[in-house]
């Protein structure tokens, strides 16, 4: 039998068998018939729930992990990030360094975001207002390709408190051989939230490629929002001994959303399909009358699920580890508490050779997010209580891993590297195999 006789099923068996995503992509380039099998919706879901996407992570280590600002963070700077592969197919982690791109010149460029394939590089936020123009790079590992482009901004004394590439449906042109939208070098979509210094004023800009009259590839603003209500509710009054721009925070992106908490006690989302921002309506933190929660970076994360959805996870009195259910059910933004964990009994429990420490344990408060990988997340007790950072099985709720990080509190930054997604078909293969 040929190889283009074998019906859909059994090619969908054997690409389910190549464990790297790297070797998925040759495949999917081979010609259109595979092509369109990888790219099928229904196998990437099957795939996913067996096989990871992701290549390998570049990893920034940050010891001021009570630093005010969350991204982009000065220690995510390109010079300092670590890339540790994870798919058997990359061989050497040199092939993944970012020393293509060039030099930005009186800054540095700092990695704000890992998206589809993409890089996005930003200069270090104390650029920001003090140059006349500021470029960004949007550039991709897998092929060594990058290019540079300046955001139009209609106020230059802004700082930078986020950036991140969105995926299609916010402003992506361009489609594949499947007739999915497919991002690239050239074709990207990137948000930016921008502080406004003297006003305090804080927006979220939306840009989209596209190619001017010159041939140069350039930035337009397709959509800009104010988040002063969304961030501080009206008539909550303001907390004057934190500093303005300090007032949100990055939580992560699951579920084709991007989520971030304030110190108001909301928490919001942007859709990336469609570009719009949305509060979130999450359960009391506390039995009586609810205070004000304060999310920071260190007690709310955003986290994916097998369905493709989203859950969120933030810890409470200092000590309980909280899950609240997929944030897409019922398609609203209403959240219920899916699961709690009480980290003492948690670490008693998992930890036997601390039973002589139990009255410390018992004590435990202050417990911080460090990071979540996976479908795990990585938690560090508070400062004196003798122990190591430790990670916990989301699904379980177990304790997984004790880190011997030492004394030393670490915030891992980790961005992900997957290969370009949905497969392109190269121009060479438009037959199929024979």
């Amino acid at each position: 039998m040929a190889v283009n006789e074998l019906p859909d099923e059994l090619l969908e068996s054997v690409f389910l068998r190549l464990a790297s995503p790297i070797c998925l992509v040759r495949a999917a380039s081979t010609c259109r018939r595979w092509c369109r099998v990888v790219a099928d919706a229904g196998f990437l879901r099957l795939y996913r729930s067996r096989n990871a996407l992701t290549i390998g992570n570049y990893i920034a280590t940050d010891t001021g992990i009570f630093a005010n600002w969350s991204r982009p963070s000065p220690s995510c700077r390109v010079s300092s990030l670590a890339f540790v592969p994870a798919a058997a197919a990359v061989t050497s982690s040199k092939r993944f360094s970012l020393d293509f791109v060039p030099e930005p010149g009186n800054t540095s460029w700092v990695l704000a975001d890992s998206h589809g394939g993409l890089v996005l590089l930003v200069p270090e936020r104390y650029y920001w207002g003090n140059a006349s123009s500021v470029s960004i790079v949007v550039c991709e590992p897998w092929t060594r390709r990058y290019r540079t482009v300046i955001p139009p901004l209609e106020n230059k004394h802004v700082a930078c408190l986020d950036a991140s590439l969105l995926g299609a449906g916010t402003g992506s042109e361009k489609k594949n051989n499947n007739n999915n939208h497919v991002a690239g070098v050239s074709n990207f979509t990137v948000l930016l939230i921008l502080y406004t210094f003297g006003s305090g004023a804080k927006t979220a800009c939306i840009f989209s490629t596209f190619t001017g009259a010159d041939e140069e590839l350039r930035l337009r603003l397709t959509r800009s929002m104010d988040l002063g209500d969304l961030i501080r509710p009206k008539g909550v009054p303001r907390r004057q001994r934190h500093f303005d721009a300090d007032a949100m925070h990055f939580a992560g992106r699951a579920g084709g959303s991007l989520y971030w908490g304030t110190i108001y006690g909301v928490v919001f989302a942007l859709d990336e399909s469609t570009g719009e921002l949305s509060p979130l309506t999450l359960p009391k933190c506390c039995a009586g009358e609810q205070p004000r929660f304060y999310y920071r970076q260190w007690n709310l994360r955003a986290v994916g699920d097998d369905a493709g959805g989203a859950r969120l996870v933030r810890v409470v009195q200092h000590s309980d580890l909280e899950v609240l259910t997929p944030l897409h059910a019922g398609g609203g933004r209403e959240g219920t508490v899916e699961k709690t964990l009480r980290l003492p009994e948690l670490i008693t429990r998992g930890l036997p050779e601390l039973e002589d420490y139990s009255r410390l344990v018992e004590r435990l408060t202050g417990v911080k997010i460090l990071e979540v990988m996976g479908r795990s997340v990585v938690l560090t007790p508070p400062e004196g209580s003798g122990m190591w950072p430790f990670s916990v099985d989301l699904e379980t709720m177990e304790l997984e891993h004790v880190y011997d990080w030492g004394d030393e509190l670490v915030q891992k930054w980790v961005f992900p590297v997957k290969p370009p997604w949905p497969p392109a078909l190269p121009l060479h293969a438009t037959t199929d195999v024979h």
